[in-house]
């Protein structure tokens, strides 16, 4: 086997990896941490699916694109390509395989069996055979023998072997307990027998009772059934005579309504014709309520009017007008104020400008003499000295004193200004209130116009002067003529009741002639059934005595079948006791032999696994050294591998020794073809035949010599092997391969893998 190409996309740490793979000694190389062991492991992952994480942690990490490894491989004159994805939110994982470009596999099932078929060898195999770590090289001169026995079984996959043979030795314990506790629960076969015979002589006695107490419910039953046909005659006679007296009540109801009936309606029409005397009597009443009403309308308007004005009071005038031109005066003298008062702050600050630079040149004069120069001419001083402290002097008395009496005037114009913007306010307020009254006064005046308008409108549409009192009048007679009215219309509509009670009256009269003649004839059809009620209560309670015996009669055959059945029953539970019972003697000796079968299982189990244990050591040792004088160049006598506690030992110069009488370079090399020969017995249980070879980190902290010794070493395995891949992250290496593949770390723990020129 020699992998071609390795594809990947969105694989832990790598996004988009293309990687074409020598044949030959391999380097890959790179910083601790920069992704390759995960680039070796994508190989056992696209093969056969198996990886240290879960397949969610196997996807590159903040990407949601599907996952894809390809391995491309030639074997055996074939080029193979198998691919593994995984995608979607549930992590699916797909797998395919190819063979001379044609698809041969698809499903992770029918990938995996294919793959095993091609190489000969399962997940296990293929790692204990092609991959081998810097832990176990050092695991065979460095650990416990323990330690060294177990990993180097757990390589040749003889470990199985142990846990088939404790498991075997486990069930044939549990086997032998089980024996012991059924052999005490075994129960007495000639008990249950007798019990058994006990069982079925009660049920045939239970069988027989329940036969006679059948043949007296049937007796029972048979005499019930005459009574009931006797009861149901009489009692049909009697429901016939309940339903004719039950109907002759109808009729007598239905008469004595029909008369009630006719009563009402006479009184009825009685009532109607004193209603009709009433409204002969009502109808002149009604006659003049439109005249009425439109009468109160007018005066009820009037009225109204009166009212409204009496509630508006007659309107004052205020005693002052809003003044105006005397507000607007206080405003113009509070705006002159301000503004002077304005005027004299920046005339204020001015002269105190102008204090100051006198006062600075004041004091810059003071501190001159008669003997210098003047500092705006240059000339000598001499007399003009005093005149030029005298000038000075003056400037600055008069800056002070302007700036006096501007401080003073306007301290003066600012109390003035304060005082006539309060009088400006006052006069603003009083004339806001002049405003007011005079507003409510044109309103009162408004609305008492008003008033008196809406009056004259109505005494207008009236057409004279209202009376006192008239219009209580007119609304008493109004309300007295609607009364009326109302009672007219109650009358006209009731009256009209008097054609239909007439006749109604006519035919329920007619109706209670026919209800006399059915009454007798239903007397008669009573007469005749000649049905007394005491023959019935003497029938029904005969048929009461009859059905509780029939119902006692049944309950105790129901009883004597009830306790048949269970009779039946528990003969029937004691057979199955004796055939179970029966059946746990057959089974103790199933058991017996179940345990002594496993035992002698176990037993096979132990001596098949030593002897395979037995045979390993040799071959080991054979092939081992066999492949350490090959590395060695035969410097040293002979290899040997112990078989019991695989210590690897080397004989030199006609002695045996161990390990740690050798440097670290023999010790790696010896380590090395230990490590090899295990994987080439792998390879020869397996049946497979890989020619691949990944060493991980065999280097790790080896001096210049030794790594000499081991590139060495590994030149001379390119003879056993099509490819070795060797991973590293000491970058001299590389230099000293003939090809080399670089990973190189990406921001944002990503990475990427280069193949370097061949050397």
């Amino acid at each position: 086997m020699r992998i071609t190409r390795l594809r990947l996309r969105n694989y832990r740490v790598y996004e988009e990896l293309d990687l074409e793979l020598p044949p030959g000694l391999v380097g890959v190389y790179g910083p601790n941490g920069a992704g390759k062991s995960s680039l070796m492991e994508s190989i056992t992952f696209t093969l056969f699916g198996r990886a240290r994480t879960s397949k969610e942690e196997i996807r590159t990490s903040g990407v949601n694109a599907d996952c894809v490894a390809e391995v491309e491989f030639e074997h055996e004159g074939h080029l193979y390509l198998v691919r593994r994805t995984i995608s979607g939110v549930n992590s699916t994982v797909k797998a395919q395989a190819h063979a001379d470009g044609l698809q041969v596999a698809e499903g992770v099932r029918d990938t995996a069996r294919y793959v095993r078929s091609i190489l000969g060898m399962d997940d296990a195999a293929f790692r204990a055979s092609v991959f081998a770590e810097q832990r176990h090289l050092a695991a065979f001169s460095e650990t416990a023998p323990a330690e060294r026995r177990r990993l180097v079984l757990q390589l040749l996959g003889i470990t199985p072997l142990d846990g088939a043979r404790d498991q075997a030795r486990k069930d044939a314990r549990s086997a032998r307990d089980q024996h012991e506790r059924l052999r005490g629960m075994l129960p007495d076969l000639a008990e249950l027998a007798d019990s058994l015979q006990q069982a079925r002589v009660t049920a045939e006695e239970a069988e027989a009772r329940q036969a006679v107490e059948q043949v007296a419910a049937g007796e029972a039953e048979a005499a019930l059934e005459k009574v009931e046909r006797a009861h149901d005659e009489l009692d049909a006679v009697g429901r016939e005579h309940d339903a004719l007296v039950s109907e002759g009540k109808l009729l007598r109801a239905e008469a004595d309504r029909v008369v009630r009936r006719a009563t009402d309606l006479e009184a009825e029409l009685t009532r109607l014709r004193a209603a009709g005397d009433e409204l002969a009597a009502l109808e002149p009443e009604a006659q003049g309520l439109a005249q009425a009403v439109e009468q109160l309308e007018r005066t009820r308007a009037g009225a109204e009017a009166e009212a409204a004005l009496a509630a508006v009071p007659v309107p004052v005038a205020p005693e002052q007008a809003p003044d105006e031109e005397a507000c607007e005066a206080a405003r113009t003298v509070a705006a002159t104020d301000t503004s002077r008062a304005s005027e004299l702050a920046g005339a204020l600050r001015a002269a105190a400008s102008d204090r100051d630079r006198a006062r600075q040149a004041h004091e810059r004069a003071a501190q001159l003499s008669g003997e210098e120069d003047c500092p705006l001419c240059g000339q000598a001083l001499g007399a003009a000295f005093e005149q030029v402290q005298s000038h000075r002097s003056q400037e600055l008395a008069a800056a002070e004193a302007r700036v006096t009496a501007l401080t003073d005037e306007h301290g003066r114009i600012e109390a003035q200004a304060t005082a006539s913007a309060a009088a400006a306010g006052q006069a603003l307020g009083a004339l806001e209130t002049a405003r007011e009254a005079w507003r409510q006064f044109e309103r009162a005046r408004e609305r008492r116009g008003q008033a008196e308008q809406a009056l004259a409108a109505a005494v207008t549409a009236l057409g004279r002067a209202f009376e006192a009192g008239e219009h209580q009048r007119l609304a008493t007679e109004v309300e007295h003529r609607r009364r009326a009215e109302i009672r007219c219309a109650e009358l006209g509509a009731l009256l009209q009741r008097q054609g239909p009670a007439g006749a109604e009256l006519e035919e329920e009269r007619g109706r209670l002639g026919q209800l006399q003649g059915r009454l007798e004839a239903m007397r008669d059809k009573v007469r005749a059934l000649d049905f007394h009620p005491e023959q019935l209560v003497a029938a029904r309670r005969e048929l009461a005595g009859a059905r509780e015996r029939a119902q006692g009669a049944g309950r105790r055959a129901q009883g004597a079948q009830v306790a048949a059945v269970q009779a039946r029953e528990r003969a029937e539970a004691e057979a199955r006791r004796l055939a179970e019972g029966e059946a746990q003697h057959a089974r103790l000796g199933q058991v017996e032999a179940d345990a002594r079968h496993l035992g002698r299982v176990a037993e096979l189990l132990n001596s098949f696994r030593n002897t395979v244990v037995a045979t390993v050591g040799p071959r080991l040792s054979a092939q081992a050294g066999e492949l350490f004088a090959e590395l060695t160049d035969r410097e040293y006598d002979e290899l040997r591998v112990d078989p019991e506690s695989y210590e690897i030992q080397i004989s030199d110069g006609g002695r045996t020794y161990g390990m740690d009488r050798f440097s670290g370079s023999e010790t790696d090399l010896a380590n090395l073809a230990l490590r090899v020969a295990i994987s080439e017995h792998v390879r020869f249980q397996s049946g497979g035949a890989v020619g691949l070879l990944v060493l991980d980190e065999v280097f790790g902290p080896l001096d210049d010599d030794r790594k000499e010794r081991m590139l060495m070493a590994l030149e001379r395995l390119r003879g056993r092997f099509r490819q070795v891949l060797v991973v590293t992250h000491a970058n001299d290496i590389k230099d000293q391969l003939p090809n080399a593949i670089q990973v190189v770390k990406l921001p944002g723990r990503r990475a990427t893998a280069r193949l370097l020129n061949e050397r």
